[in-house]
C-alpha cells in the first residue's frame, strides 16, 4: 500500500476539469457545487481516482461520500481509503460529526475497505438504484476513534 503522502486529495477546481474529465468518469458535475464536490486523488501529477461528497440532498442528512472510483490499476493501493480519510476531515472541519455512505450490497471489496475504516450499518433500508445492485447505507462518526483508527480531523 502507498503512503497517503504519495497521493495528493484535493477539490476539483474548473481549471481542472477538463484534464480530470478525459480520465476518471465524472458522474455527479451536474448541480450546484455548494450541493458537493469532487475529491481527486492524484499521483505524480495524475488523477487516479475520485469520491464525490454531498453536502446536501442525502439519503440520511448528513454529508455523503458518493461515486468512489479508483482506476483499476491503482485500486487496493490505498486511494479509496485516502479519498475517504480526505472526505472526514473535511466534514469534520466543517463541524458535523458523522460522515455516511452508501455501498452496492454486492460489492465484498468496498464493503470490506469501509467496515476497516469503522463505518457501521445506518438504521436506513437499501436503497435500489438502476443499474447497479441494492446499496446499503453506513456512517461513521468522525469525531471520535473507531476500531482503533484516530479521529478523522487533523
Amino acid at each position: 500500500m502507498l503512503p497517503e503522502a504519495v497521493i495528493e486529495i484535493r477539490i476539483l477546481t474548473d481549471e481542472e476539469l477538463p484534464r480530470v474529465d478525459a480520465t476518471l468518469p465524472l458522474d455527479r458535475l451536474t448541480g450546484s457545487m455548494a450541493d458537493g464536490g469532487y475529491l481527486i486523488a492524484w499521483e505524480d501529477g495524475s488523477p487516479i481516482g475520485h469520491a464525490y461528497l454531498a453536502w446536501a440532498g442525502t439519503e440520511l442528512g448528513l454529508p455523503e461520500l458518493q461515486d468512489v472510483f479508483v482506476t483499476p490499476d491503482r485500486r487496493g493501493a490505498g486511494v479509496g481509503t485516502a479519498l475517504t480519510r480526505k472526505a472526514e476531515r473535511l466534514v469534520a472541519a466543517q463541524g458535523y460529526d458523522r460522515l455516511s455512505l452508501s455501498v452496492g450490497v454486492r460489492n465484498p471489496r468496498a464493503r470490506a475497505l469501509y467496515e476497516r475504516l469503522g463505518y457501521e450499518p445506518a438504521d436506513h433500508p437499501p436503497k435500489e438504484t438502476r443499474g447497479t445492485s441494492p446499496a446499503a447505507f453506513r456512517e461513521r462518526n468522525v469525531t471520535k476513534p473507531r476500531h482503533g483508527l484516530p479521529p478523522a480531523a487533523d
